[in-house]
This record gives structure tokens, sequence and C-alpha cells, in this order.
């Protein structure tokens, strides 16, 4: 096989942006054109709000929506280097695209459609009035069998809530009001339900939901996880959605703005059934592992369609707490092999769908009120705040045969021949847990030979002693970003009223990660994240300059992070070409 290196000039665009040819939600044959001032860098990484252009291929009728576009990306023509900056007032609400562009830009789509057989992604330069096709792909989320569309007139339509976009896609249903697990029944196929805040045991209902809402949470909470994995629209921490909705009316969830309107929209875009797959069409060779988080078994299968490296964060606690009954239950009526046999049915669905790629499988990490739900859970301690309580690793060395329930659901898979499991530990902050923990997956039979075994970085503490925390014999470690920011920052991230103040991208919480990955590195230590910032292209970026070893994300986001990756490294690469350069 011959290889070549092409070699081109960037096109220095005045204008930039992205096409779908096809509809990228419902498949719909319209063409959706975002733009912007500047390189294409600022759209596709999110800094900037384009225009959005929706245009009819059959009738070429254009639909336009000018976003306030406050920054752009340009060439330093005396460095070479992109630089962002402030766009002038005159451009930032004025339309990027004429007609007569847009119509050029459609037409070289539909060629390229054609060349290829199937709707495109593409991402187009305007230079000097000349259109440059600079990229193309296959559109990899359109489906066939999504949910059912009913259509009225969307005159009527008003906004009734607002709340956090957690899961994205648009769907029209009639609501369904939830206060008890009870009532579940009452979910029936297309329905939205709506909750104060979802529980494992909503989990059935929430796979025949259209799409869920809730008063309660945020970005990292059950529902929002649980709906992202199972590809369910979701919007949460509406304070009062089950005051202001009623049961049997008809609305239409927005998943990505966060928003839920009255009636059925006209042109409602319609998210793919509950637990469609995406399939990656293509898929960048990255230095840096892209890998997935999964929390239920039932999502396996979207995990698996995203050609991820591995999982970097299996959650058992989903899959505990989705059983109905304590683990203390099993113990206080002789069950212990039910739970084992149990929790071993759900984690080899995943470990073995990824065989021979790692499942680091993360063990019991759940809050004391979450347990105290439970049949058998009457004996959980009250606490003011469970998130800063008995959770995590400090759980498992004190209930240490609820741990060893959990070891031996991991030793029975490891002597099936399941060596792509790594056992991760919750929420550590002092050496003296890692020995432990170790002592007693010895006195398992675990062999550390066969396995690794690894930390997350989820507290101050464990970061400033990583050394001492690699001493103890560590083979990896993940960041858990969402619990690192709200213990680093002093911010609830479930609490609507302080999320602003949330950012994992505080300069605090990224010295932490950088010190980390610095230290783990020098060890031979291998470096993960799996928080919600790992989701985060723009985080993506800082993490792989940082020399992350690999990122886990969402189902939903795993393409899109490793875009950004291949992209970070192609820099890197370019950026040290031109040292060099420089140097001779």
């Amino acid at each position: 096989m011959n290889i070549s290196a092409v070699v081109q000039k960037m096109v220095n665009s005045e204008k930039s942006g992205v096409m779908f040819t096809s509809n990228p939600t419902t498949g719909a044959p319209e063409a959706i054109i975002e733009s912007s001032w500047g390189l294409g860098e600022a759209i596709v990484s999110g800094s900037v709000s384009p225009d959005t252009y929706t245009i009819d291929r059959k009738t070429r009728q254009i639909k336009v929506n000018i976003a306030t576009k406050k920054i752009m990306v340009v060439k330093d023509q005396k460095t070479g280097e992109t630089i962002t900056k402030e766009v002038p007032a005159d451009l930032q609400n004025k339309r990027v695209l004429s007609d007569g562009e847009l119509n050029t830009i459609l037409d070289l789509g539909e060629l390229i459609e054609e060349h290829y057989e199937s709707p495109q992604d593409i991402e187009f330069a305007i230079e000097n009035g000349e259109v440059f096709i600079v990229q193309s792909r296959p559109v990899t989320t359109i489906k066939s069998g999504g949910a059912e569309q009913k259509t009225v007139t969307a005159s009527d339509a008003e906004k009734l809530l607002e709340g956090l976009g957690a899961s994205p896609g648009q769907v029209s249903g009639q609501v369904k009001i939830i206060r008890s697990v009870d009532e579940l029944e009452r979910v029936l196929q297309g329905d939205i339900l709506v909750t104060p805040m979802t529980s494992p045991d909503m989990v059935p209902a929430m796979r025949r939901a259209a799409a869920i809402v809730t008063d309660e949470g945020g970005l990292t909470s059950h529902a929002a996880i649980v709906s992202r994995e199972l590809g369910v629209p979701a919007v949460v921490g509406t304070k009062e959605a089950t005051k202001k909705l009623t049961d049997g009316m008809f609305v239409t969830v927005d998943g990505e703005k966060g928003i839920i309107f009255s009636g059925v929209l006209e042109r409602a875009e319609v998210t793919p059934a509950a637990g469609a797959v995406t399939v990656a069409a293509s898929k960048p060779i990255t230095a840096t592992e892209v890998k997935v988080n999964v929390s239920i078994a039932e999502a396996t299968e979207r995990a698996v369609a995203t050609r991820a490296d591995g999982v970097g964060l299996l959650r058992v606690e989903h899959m505990i707490l989705g059983m109905g009954k304590h683990p203390h239950w099993y113990i206080a009526h002789n069950q212990q092999d039910v739970f084992i046999r149990e929790l071993q049915k759900g984690i080899r669905t995943v470990v073995d769908a990824f065989f021979p790629r790692p499942v680091w499988v993360r063990t019991l990490d759940a809050p004391t009120d979450e347990f105290r739900e439970m049949e058998g859970g009457e004996g959980e301690p009250i606490e003011p705040n469970p998130m800063l309580g008995w959770r995590g690793i400090r759980r498992d060395l004190r209930d240490v045969e609820v741990f060893k329930m959990q070891l031996q659901t991991f030793k029975n898979l490891i002597d099936d021949g399941y060596n792509n499991i790594g056992i991760m530990l919750p929420l550590v902050q002092h050496q003296d847990e890692v020995r432990q923990a170790k002592q007693i997956l010895a006195e398992m039979g675990i062999d550390f030979g066969k396995i690794d075994v690894g930390i997350m970085i989820e507290i101050p503490a464990s970061a400033l002693i990583i050394d001492d925390l690699i001493a103890e014999g560590i083979d990896f470690v993940s960041f858990g970003t969402n619990d690192l920011t709200q213990y680093t920052l002093a911010v609830d991230r479930n609490n609507e009223n302080v999320a602003a103040l949330y950012n994992e991208q505080h300069p605090a919480v990224l010295k932490l990660i950088e010190y980390v990955i610095r230290h783990c590195k020098k060890a031979g230590v291998v470096t993960s994240i799996c928080g919600q910032a790992g989701s985060n292209p723009k985080m993506a970026d800082k993490l792989v300059r940082m020399g992350i070893s690999s990122l886990s994300s969402n189902i939903d986001a795993v393409e899109r992070v490793r875009e950004a990756v291949a992209r970070t490294e192609a820099r890197i690469v370019l950026e040290a070409s031109r040292d060099l350069t420089n140097g001779d």
C-alpha cells in the first residue's frame, strides 16, 4: 500500500460553517446550514452561536435565524497563528450568508451526497467570495422507525416551563405525572414522563417514555445520565413541572434547549425511538483513547455502536439500586447468591460486549438517601448532606460484607476469562483506604496480575497526595470531575440556585487535574476522565494538551469528543513541526 502526505494551504476564510444535506434528526429533505465569521474552529468547538439556515431542498425556500456572533477565530497575519477576537459591532447581528452563497453551498453538498450515496455532514469555508469544501463525512444520526410525530398548528404553542436541557431531541406526547413507583404502569409507549425526580426502579418506564421531565436535579442526576444513555430527550431541574403540567395534556419537550411547550409543535423534530443505536460510520485513530460511560446494561448496544476504545466508567450503583432491594436485605434473607447473580448478569452484558477492550467497573457509590428508599433500607443513616457522607470507598471499608459481594461478582467474571475488567475505587481521600481495599481484594482471591486496579480522583485531597496513592500500587486513575468540581468550588452540583457557579474548567480544577496527570505520567500510571467534563470537546482539547491517556464520554458525546481529540492531536503535531522549522 502506498502512503501519501497531503499538504494544502489553509483557507483564510472570512466566513465558514457546517452543512447537513438532510435534517440530522429526522432525515427530512432539508439542508441545515450553520455559519459564522472567520475560521470554522469557532463553530465546531461551540465557542460561538452561529446563524442557522434551513433550506427546503425541493422548493429552495430558505428560513433564516440570525444569531449574535460575539467572537471569531482568525489568522494572525504577523505570526500565522490562529487567534480569537471580538466580532466588530456592525457584524455581530448581521446575516453571514446571502441566498446566493447558500444555494452554491447546497449545490456542492448535493453533488457530494450523490457521490457518496448518503446524507453528508460538510464543513465549508468562503474566501474572497469563493466557496471551499474542506471536509465531508456521512451523517450518522439519521434513523428510521423514530417516534410518531403528531402535527397541529404551532401558533398556539406557548412556553410553559424551562429547565436544564439534559438529553437532546425534541418530541411531543401526552403528560403522565408520576409521584410514586406504584404508578409506573401508567406510562405507555410515547408518553412524557413527568416526576419530581427519577430513581433506578423507574428505568423500565423511562424506556417507554418519549421524553422525561423532572422538578429536581442537574446534568449529573440520575434522570440526566440514564436519559442520555437511553437516547430519550430530557429536561431536568424545572422546579415545578409536576405542579404546572397536568395529567393527559399534550406538550412538546425540547431536551437540548431545556424548554417545554404547550401542544405539539408543527415541525417538532422527533428523536429516534428510545434505545435506537447510533453507529459511528468512521472512526479517527487517535493516540488518546476515547471511551464511553455506561450506567445500565440496557444501554450496552448503544455504547458498543459508538466504537469506543472501552468503558471508562461502568457504574454498579444503578444496577444495584435497580434491584429494588437493599444489599442488606439479601444478607438478612440468606440470598447473597441472588444478589451476586443479578449484579453479575448486568456487568457481564457490558464486559462481554466490549471484550477484549477494557471495562473499568466502579464499586458502589450511592448516597444514603438513595439506599433508604429501597426495601430493607430502613436502617440507612439520615445525613444532612449525603453527597459528603457515607458513600464510596468509605462505605465499602465499613460495610465489608456488601463490598465482598461486589468483589465476588468481579472474581466470578475474571475466573470466566473476562480479564478486561478493571476495578475502580471511588471517593478515595487517603492512601490507607487504597491499602485496606487491596487487602480485601487479595483476601477474595483477586489476582492483581490479571486485572488493573485504580482509583477515582474526586476530592482535592486525593489530587494533592497523588504520589502517596501511586505508592500503594495503582494502575490507573480517573477524574470524577462532577465531584471534584463541587468539592473544589463548594458548589452543590444538584442545586439549581448555585448552578451558574459550577464550572468544570475553573482554573483551580484544571490545576489539580494537570498536577495529577504530570505525576502519574512520571510513575507510568494511566490517567482518564469519566465525569461530565469528559463529554465536553473544549475540555477534551485542554486534557489532551495536558497529556491525559484517555477520555470517557457519555454515549451521545463519544463521536464529537473523538473528533475534538483528533483535531487537537493534529494541531499539536503541526505546532511541533512549526517549532522545529523555526528552530532550524
